[in-house]
């Protein structure tokens, strides 16, 4: 491992734990020290991370203020105080998964904002028992180079929504299914694979993102949904078509 490489990744992760790093990190006293140095920096700021308190009702006060606005301007609030709230639960937990990558954070964070700008639009088709047809999700499908290889079986799952969108700098289909205890999100983004499974770090939402092949797959629900058996069967039947 050259320095460049090395000095990348301990810059990454200076916890990560896979051999050939602390080999090369023991092959010079300088990339030991450095290497050192990053572990004692790393702690620092995990340890100022957990001592920071996210205010009680950040999310209540600022949504109430944007709706006191006036019209022109309540939008933009409301999406200032999402976004808000959106960064500050990350700043703080994305930490607790040593080893992602700049890439696999920067696909998390996108997703999460995505989640948060979408929920009213499926959420509305949840409550009023908007189903959509088969045909809908296929074109969207279609459209964004996925391509599933047991659609019987997935046709059987009530699906709300169904929509192209702009996830990893590709066409991405973002799919949302009727869940048990709400909607079921259910994302095929066919660039940009993330580098390892990725938690999702959110207060409402729980789920990952799956790397598949050449892609990535995101199965997020509410906090108590179950979501295993989705997994297992999407990711067995998913395919990218172009």
């Amino acid at each position: 491992m050259d320095d460049l490489e090395f000095r990348t990744r301990a810059f990454s992760d200076p916890l990560d734990q896979q051999e050939d790093l602390r080999t090369a990190a023991d092959a010079s006293p300088e990339r030991r020290q450095l290497l050192d140095e990053l572990n004692e920096l790393e702690r620092d700021l995990r340890r100022t991370l957990l001592a920071v308190d996210i205010p009680v009702g950040l999310k209540e006060k600022l949504t109430q203020h944007a709706r006191a606005a006036s019209p022109l301007r309540s939008r933009g609030l409301l999406a200032l105080a999402a976004s808000l709230v959106v960064a500050t639960g990350l700043t703080l937990n994305l930490f607790f998964q040593p080893g992602l990558s700049a890439q696999d954070l920067a696909l998390h964070d996108e997703l999460v904002e995505h989640l948060h700008e979408e929920a009213p639009s499926y959420q509305s088709n949840y409550d009023d028992g908007g189903d959509i047809g088969w045909a809908q999700v296929e074109a969207v499908l279609e459209a964004s180079g996925t391509s599933l290889t047991s659609p019987d079986e997935l046709a059987t799952m009530q699906m709300i929504f169904a929509r192209l969108c702009a996830l990893g700098g590709s066409r991405s289909a973002h799919l949302v299914a009727r869940g048990e205890h709400g909607p079921i999100s259910i994302v095929f983004i066919r660039t940009a694979p993330v580098s390892r499974r990725v938690e999702l770090r959110d207060d409402r939402f729980q789920g990952r993102i799956i790397p598949v092949n050449e892609g990535n797959m995101a199965v997020i629900g509410e906090r108590n949904e179950s979501l295993g058996q989705y997994e297992q069967m999407l990711r067995e039947s998913l395919e990218w078509s172009i």
